[in-house]
């Protein structure tokens, strides 16, 4: 069957129709939309562009309020690792998690343009996930937002407390990792991008040119569009019109500011901040000048 000859509204009747036929279909142990999405993946879209990173950084925040410009669809859920982790299914098993060519075409006639994205905070992780990324389609739009790496551990720490996967100090984790990234350096001469799963990697997911250069090797520098966390937060607004002149689209307020997956905790020890400010200050200089701009992480 050719589901391109079908308009979305009666192909989706259509195949409900045939299923609650079937005396052996059971509707209590079935998802009629993941059905649908699985059988319609051909006529759906891959995304446009990326957000990489980094982890507790906005990404969440990005997902969920970049939609609210009229030409910009979302995947239908984050975190998906389908370049790093699930690369082996297929693409077509991942664009079943985006809109179909119907909807692109309806949204471009409307409103001119059309992109999908996906929000993988993992991507930026691993060097062979920017070849999976090319492989897929060459030019694509990379968007990386970053926080001051002592910000970003100490957030992902709370949030493994909050989620009763971290019961250590985060003084005892932060020495953990120093050694841990020491023992490395010192058997290999350098540290390498690669993140264990059983290891939080508090420092390691904070050393952002480690993990960024690939990226820059592999797609050209103007597909890249490096943010800071702290710049979000400080004016919203500025940093969607940024997003939007980098995707080519209209300008748009994007009105809903609600900031997502925030936690709250207490402040961090000042020596603890200061012992971090020294580790983290060669390799944010690092970044610096790979991507050309600076942020103000000294404090």
């Amino acid at each position: 069957m050719n589901l391109t000859h079908y308009p979305e509204n009666n192909l989706r009747t259509k195949i409900k129709v045939q299923l609650l036929s079937n005396p052996k279909f059971n509707p209590y142990k079935f998802s009629l939309k993941k059905f649908y999405r699985n059988l319609t993946s051909t006529i759906r879209v891959l995304p446009d562009f990326l957000i990489i990173g980094a982890k507790r950084c906005g990404t969440t925040s990005l997902f969920y309020h970049l939609p609210e410009h009229p030409s910009i669809s979302k995947s239908h859920h984050d975190n998906m690792g389908f370049f790093n982790d699930n690369f082996h299914l297929g693409v077509n098993w991942y664009k079943s998690f985006f809109p179909t060519i119907f909807t692109r075409n309806k949204i471009k006639s409307k409103f001119g343009n059309f992109l999908a994205f996906d929000v993988t905070t993992r991507y930026m992780e691993e060097e062979f996930t920017a070849n999976n990324v090319y492989q897929t389609k060459p030019n694509m739009k990379i968007i990386v937002i970053l926080r001051n790496p002592i910000d970003r551990a100490y957030s992902q720490y709370h949030l493994n407390v909050r989620e009763k996967v971290e019961r250590r100090s985060f003084e005892d984790v932060i020495k953990e990792d120093m050694d841990r990234l020491d023992k490395e350096s010192s058997e290999h001469h350098e540290i390498k991008p690669k993140f264990s799963a059983e290891e939080n990697n508090y420092l390691k997911k904070g050393l952002y040119a480690l993990q960024l250069r690939h990226w820059l090797k592999i797609f050209p520098r103007e597909n890249i569009l490096v943010l800071s966390t702290e710049e979000f937060e400080r004016n919203q607004q500025t940093i969607y019109n940024r997003i939007f002149e980098f995707l080519n689209i209209s300008q748009f307020e994007v009105k809903n500011t609600e900031k997502m997956a925030k936690g709250n905790y207490p402040p961090m020890k000042s020596e603890t901040r200061n012992l971090l400010l020294d580790y983290f200050r060669s390799h944010n200089h690092e970044l610096f000048e790979l991507v050309n701009r600076e942020f103000d992480w000294e404090k």
